[in-house]
């Protein structure tokens, strides 16, 4: 009777465990939905060990699955939406099973995390791109952002050098997954976030999980060995899921909560502002375009608008604003669109 109560457990722990894998890989959890993601996964070791391995275990089987004549033949096999969702559960069950059931040395090698390795990405104005790591934790990089990653033994180091990603870290308790960004430090476990280095400020969205973000031990300036000046403080702060944190600088940091969805829009293809100062919407507009914005008039930066923009979109915008009645749109030296006050 216990072996049976033991295998039923294990049936229910693998469901569970590709029912988040799946919602988790549809898009960013909600407030609510990460806060009973992170519930399961405190229930029980066993339940982050299911995870993290069916996480580590999916990444490995994409590799495979980028191969032209699978591509081609999942093509052939898989043709609807719904059917292809559930091919994707029915092989992501199995993975889990042999995870729950310990299929040996073998797969213990698949599952094992795997350490990062000294490499860089980036992307041009306008461009986003996914990439998966060794240890299976994804990074989706926003515009114009280079991240590098760094070999190390006992530790995930990666450096957000400028722009804006989105991590989604694997569980591996034994390495702490640190972003470097802006002179501070982000460790995480196991968990989602949203960094952004903004002319030398930071920004931190979370999504999910638990992190600590301290500042650098030292000021940006080196002084004199000569000068008998003591280490200036550390500061440090818990961030949960659904806060975020804006640090300017070193003397102002600000934890408030945040509104998820509208913060990671981006990875939807979408920027979405509500009663904005118009010139903080077309600053953010013109992260996403060569195509330049310009306020001709000083006054309308203070004018607010909402609403959900398009990336890249310049043409779009400008037709907004004539809808709103805002602003005369006409453009400008090297494409540019200057932005002029009804009279």
């Amino acid at each position: 009777m216990s072996r049976l109560r033991n295998e039923i457990a294990s049936d229910t722990r693998k469901d569970v465990a590709v029912d988040w894998f799946l919602r988790r890989s549809a898009g960013p959890l909600s407030g609510t939905e990460a806060e009973a993601f992170e519930a399961w996964l405190a229930q029980s070791p066993e339940n982050e060990r299911v995870y993290a391995a069916l996480d580590l275990a999916w990444s490995a089987a994409g590799e495979a699955e980028d191969h032209p004549v699978v591509s081609a033949r999942n093509r052939v096999l898989v043709k609807a939406v719904d059917r292809a969702r559930a091919t994707r559960r029915a092989v992501l069950a199995t993975l889990a099973v042999a995870v729950i059931g310990g299929a040996g040395a073998a797969w213990q090698g698949l599952t094992a995390p795997k350490p990062l390795v000294t490499q860089s990405f980036s992307t041009a104005v306008g461009q986003q791109a996914t990439v998966t790591l060794p240890d299976g934790s994804r990074l989706t990089l926003n515009t114009d952002t280079v991240v590098r990653t760094k070999a190390d033994a006992d530790r995930r180091l990666v450096y957000l050098e400028k722009g804006q990603a989105y991590f989604q870290v694997a569980k591996d308790r034994r390495h702490p997954f640190i972003v470097t960004a802006a002179g501070r430090t982000v460790t995480a476990l196991g968990t989602a976030f949203d960094v952004r280095v903004d002319q030398g400020g930071l920004k931190v969205v979370l999504v999910e999980g638990k992190v600590r973000v301290e500042s650098a031990p030292s000021g940006p300036f080196p002084r004199r060995q000569t000068e008998a000046v003591p280490a200036a403080p550390v500061q440090a702060t818990e961030m949960t899921a659904g806060s975020q944190l804006i640090a300017p600088d070193d003397a102002e940091w600000r934890l408030a909560r945040a509104d998820v969805d509208r913060e990671t829009s981006w990875l939807r293809g979408q920027i979405t502002f509500d009663d904005a100062p118009l010139g903080v919407i077309v600053a953010e507009l013109n992260r996403y375009s060569t195509r330049k914005i310009v306020l001709a008039d000083e006054q309308l930066a203070s004018v607010r608008l909402g609403g959900i923009y398009t990336p890249g979109d310049v043409d779009g915008f400008s037709r907004a604003l004539r809808a709103y009645g805002v602003a005369e749109v006409a453009p400008g030296p090297e494409g540019e669109l200057r932005v002029v006050a009804l009279k």
